[in-house]
């Protein structure tokens, strides 16, 4: 339960080829990644204190952690971060080609319809696939079960704003969408054979479903648990799927842990690097550890954590 404690805020990176963010990575995980703290599924009853890791050293090398333990969660920060971001670019190119095949359609007609199945089906992570006009009308959305949700106006969002504002591609945090549940927005523009800006095509997504594809097969069989927060605190992915959706600074479990709380602004406030705490839960002292780096897309940062309780 204390893994959303840990995170407040995520980070926004730009969209760097990964191989030349990776050996940047190695890097930074050598210098930061020495201690952490997370989550347990006990709800903690006393106080918990955090401290903070040295500048230096290895992979939770705050506890003296064998090398081995430290490449471990090295090499899993690593592959969580490349996977995650993969799965970003590789969603937001398939968005983009069907708007290039949109901006050569109608916004609403069968061939346009088609092309919004065809991306949804892409990925289980896409709820539905949108069209949206220059004016911020929701005009079309693919799957059928979506339907009622044209016609909407859709102004008022942020991430709308944005889009309609600069012509170029955006992702939300999650929000409540006019489908009615909580998810990711990532849009790109429409053009027209002219280059006239006709709109936007959008993927609506669930970000919990897009990173456990990736961090699922990551850390089975692993001492580690993997975490991944927007920049308000709200948890994207646990293990644990009761942490998905928690909001770190506003839920009241956490009210009464200030040390915990520190240790996430921390995790908010800095793009990568190293931390543990302990507290109490059923009467035993539990120290935990995590380690963190960032990724995101057009602006949108998520943390990326690894996980794991030490003795």
């Amino acid at each position: 339960m204390l893994i959303a404690l840990l995170f407040s805020k995520s980070m926004i990176v730009r969209t760097t080829p990964l191989k030349l963010l990776l050996p940047a990575l190695v890097v930074v995980l050598g210098i930061c990644m020495t201690a952490g703290c997370t989550s347990d599924t006990a709800t903690p009853k006393t106080t918990a204190t955090a401290t903070t890791a040295p500048a230096a050293g290895n992979a939770f090398a705050l506890l003296n952690q064998s090398a081995a333990d430290d490449r471990a969660a090295s090499a899993l920060l690593i592959r969580l971060q490349s996977d995650i971001t993969v799965a970003l670019e590789a969603l937001d190119g398939r968005l983009s080609r069907a708007a290039s095949r949109l901006g050569a359609t109608g916004l609403n007609d069968t061939a346009a319809r088609a092309i919004l199945s065809n991306l949804t089906a892409t990925s289980p992570a896409i709820a539905d696939s949108v069209v949206v006009s220059a004016e911020g009308i929701l005009i079309a959305a693919e799957p059928a079960a979506y339907h009622g949700a044209e016609g909407a106006d859709i102004r008022y969002q942020e991430h709308v704003q944005r889009i309609l504002s600069s012509k170029r591609p955006v992702m939300s945090e999650v929000i409540t969408v006019e489908e009615g549940f909580p998810a990711v927005v990532l849009a790109t523009p429409i053009f027209t054979s002219e280059s006239r800006f006709a709109g936007f095509a959008a993927v609506v997504f669930r970000p919990e479903i897009l990173i456990g594809d990736a961090a699922g097969p990551a850390v089975n069989g692993t001492p580690f648990q993997a975490m991944v927060v927007q920049t308000d605190g709200r948890v994207l992915y646990d293990n644990d799927p009761d942490q998905v959706g928690r909001m770190t600074f506003e839920d009241p479990l956490y009210a009464d842990h200030p040390d915990l709380l520190d240790v996430a602004r921390r995790v908010a406030a800095e793009r990568h690097g190293a931390a543990t705490y302990a507290f109490t839960a059923g009467g035993q002292v539990v120290r935990k550890e995590i380690a963190w780096t960032t990724t995101g897309l057009h602006g949108a940062e998520w943390r990326v954590a690894v996980i794991r309780e030490v003795g």
